[in-house]
């Protein structure tokens, strides 16, 4: 199983932003060097008084930093945007990272974005879709045409090419059964949710497998998986580390209306306690190496993506856990 880290790129109101890119450099550069297989970025607009770096510059300098780190998104909000943009940005971000990116999409959930860019939100899915198709088709050909109900072009040719042949690899989150089966249909890997319990992704997995099967798409496939973790000496001082900064993200994610697809997480009165049952890891190494192998052996996890760094936590303790987490839990689970 590969394991990434999935960088958390929203910070306080009060943050100094210079500062926290500054980490973000310093913390790519130690995810390098720790022998984790990947790096993630997630994408959200309008998240006052939050700040939140945007996606595709942020990628593309930490790529500089990244050696022969994969880097990916995570997830990146396609309905809000124009596919031909989309499909010309990241073929440039794939030539900049040396063929090493993931793009990974899903619809988002926050009115808030979709009203701003002017996007009806009840068309999403089938704009999605289409969109997913076209970006295929832009990467991989040339003279392309394309006729949708919301996206249409004729006889276009994007340059540059993605450096990946014949394309980089799309993966899309899903939480929705709908969604779930669309990624086993439309694309090269399934992202679960980090805020779904374990028993629910068993549950979600055999969807997407008889989905992929009822269209006679091959199986071995990757699947990956975004969780909470975070790492300590001690399962008490792991949780004292990162509770007030876990509970925090939370709240924001309640704010923003995020749990109301995702089975149990309708609640927004849910305490810490009740979220990291059966969903988070957070613990000592040994409790962190049961936790990841699980993810591997119960669900079939290929490619691991956990978020080691919360809004506000002090740079010192991302350090600590993502340099612990590499040497004491990494080996056991590669």
């Amino acid at each position: 199983m590969k394991v990434g880290i999935f960088l958390g790129s929203q910070h306080p109101a009060e943050a100094d932003m210079r500062r926290q890119f500054e980490n973000h450099l310093e913390q790519t550069q130690v995810i390098r060097d720790c022998g984790y297989d990947s790096l993630w970025l997630s994408q959200h607009y309008l998240t006052f008084p939050h700040q939140f770096f945007q996606t595709v510059p942020l990628l593309a300098r930490l790529s500089a930093e990244s050696g022969g780190l994969t880097v990916g998104t995570n997830i990146f909000l396609l309905p809000l945007h124009n596919v031909i943009e989309i499909a010309e940005q990241f073929a440039t971000l794939d030539i900049i990272s040396g063929g090493r990116l993931i793009f990974g999409a899903a619809l988002g959930y926050r009115d808030i974005e979709y009203n701003a860019f002017n996007v009806n939100r009840r068309t999403r899915a089938i704009r999605f879709e289409e969109q997913i198709d076209a970006l295929k088709m832009l990467w991989e050909q040339d003279d392309a045409t394309f006729h949708g109900k919301h996206v249409s072009f004729e006889n276009i040719s994007i340059r540059p090419k993605p450096m990946q042949m014949p394309r980089p690899p799309i993966w899309l989150g899903a939480t929705a059964e709908p969604a779930i089966r669309r990624a086993a249909l439309k694309a090269d890997a399934w992202i679960a949710t980090q805020d779904a319990t374990v028993s629910t992704i068993k549950d979600q997995v055999a969807l997407y497998r008889h989905t992929r099967s009822m269209a006679g798409l091959p199986m071995l496939v990757e699947f990956a998986r975004c969780v909470e973790l975070f790492v300590a000496q001690t399962r008490e001082r792991a949780l004292a580390d990162s509770a007030p900064y876990i509970a925090e993200k939370y709240r924001a994610y309640h704010a923003w209306g995020a749990g109301s697809n995702v089975p149990g997480m309708s609640d927004a009165g849910l305490t810490l306690d009740d979220l990291i049952k059966d969903r988070f890891i957070i613990g000592a190494p040994e409790d962190c190496v049961r936790a990841c192998i699980e993810q591997r052996d119960v669900l079939g996890v290929t490619h691991l993506l956990v978020r080691l760094n919360f809004p506000g936590m002090p740079q010192a303790d991302i350090l600590k856990a993502v340099r612990l987490f590499g040497e004491e839990v990494l080996p056991h689970i590669h």
